[in-house]
């Protein structure tokens, strides 16, 4: 069955005028496979407070940007994150013992305490923000950070996707060449996803599928600080981001304007403030499995951001992440879908 909500992207084209919007976030910007690339090349960029490097993290996170710090050379501290609004609970203690924090605005919305963030840099605190759920968000990129790391992959067809930001100061590295192997198979997954539009088979969406589980399971076990090519960098730069801004934010809308507070379907995020732009329509349910059967037989493919990471452990001191990891379930809502689609997708949701 082919999927009308929920598929992989095709390639962008590169068209209209260059319309860089980061250009005025940091002294020194470098383009990267991923999102996982630019966080590691941050992390290697940064001289360490003291011998022993420990990372105040979220507990609610991606394997992945966890990877990133430990293959870095960090321990992990974890603070836990509140199924409402996915507010993070710092501990001041912290302040104390570690020389890097990792902040994030989930799903667009970003609710960390600046006045948390203010005490990390006046101890000298590096502060990291991933924003690969933030990046079109008005407040998606804090002032007081001294590093940005994303990845656009989850926004737009673009087979390398990674940005890393220093705000101060110029990268002490370049990035490695990018891995020809990943590239590929990147080029040939949205290849597919573009068949699967052509004609709504769906074989070219299990094969598109397919083909980006295997090429990133294996930059999973073996990521670096590798580069951009060329071409996804002029996607990159050529971006109508403000029309992507838009139409997120009315997809988001639209389906809110649905009864949406059912043990099936309830809103991370209930209202859609003034600044934010939404990555994913994101929601709790008490019975995920169902719900994602039910989805799917409606055409609707669901994701669960994310699985237990395997370097986190369940634990009374984070049992608000460990909740979330149990319930919350994502939907796209992006510049690909018309306002029907969304009409099709928010009552399907208030049904559950």
């Amino acid at each position: 069955m082919s999927m009308r909500i929920g598929r992989l992207f095709a390639e962008e084209t590169s068209q209209g005028p260059r319309r860089v919007w980061y250009d005025k976030l940091g002294d020194s910007i470098q383009f990267y496979m991923s999102g996982r690339c630019a966080l590691y090349a941050c992390l290697l960029d940064i001289k360490p407070r003291y011998q022993t490097k420990i990372a105040y993290v979220p507990a609610y996170s991606c394997e992945t940007v966890l990877n990133s710090y430990l293959k870095a050379g960090y321990s992990l501290l974890f603070y836990d994150i509140a199924r409402t609004n996915l507010e993070p609970i710092f501990d001041e203690a912290a302040l104390q013992i570690i020389s890097v924090i990792n902040i994030c605005g989930y799903y667009g919305f970003s609710r960390y305490s600046q006045k948390f963030i203010l005490r990390c840099k006046q101890q000298g605190i590096v502060i990291i923000q991933d924003t690969t759920h933030s990046l079109f968000s008005y407040d998606g990129h804090s002032p007081l950070a001294d590093y940005y790391a994303g990845s656009l992959r989850k926004w737009l067809g673009v087979a390398c996707g990674g940005i890393a930001i220093k705000k101060n100061g110029v990268f002490l590295q370049d990035p490695l060449p990018f891995d020809s192997e990943h590239l590929e198979g990147r080029y040939e997954a949205m290849a597919c996803s573009r068949e699967a539009e052509k004609t709504g088979q769906s074989q070219y969406e299990q094969k598109a599928m397919d083909l980006f589980w295997k090429t990133e399971y294996r930059l999973r076990s073996m990521f670096d600080r590798f580069g951009s090519d060329k071409a996804s960098i002029d996607i990159i730069e050529h971006l109508e981001w403000d029309e992507i801004v838009l139409i997120r934010r009315q997809n988001y809308q639209t389906i809110l304007d649905f009864p949406l507070n059912s043990e099936a379907c309830c809103p991370v995020f209930p209202q859609l403030d003034a600044v934010s732009c939404p990555s994913h329509f994101a929601f709790y349910s008490e019975n995920r499995a169902y719900v994602q059967k039910e989805l799917m037989e409606k055409g609707i493919r669901s994701t669960i951001y994310w699985p237990l990471p395997l370097m986190f452990t369940p634990s009374d001191q984070c049992s608000e992440s460990s909740w979330i990891y149990e319930h919350i379930l994502c939907v796209q809502i992006d510049q690909r879908y018309s306002y029907e689609d969304m009409q099709y997708l928010g009552k399907v949701l208030s049904l559950l």
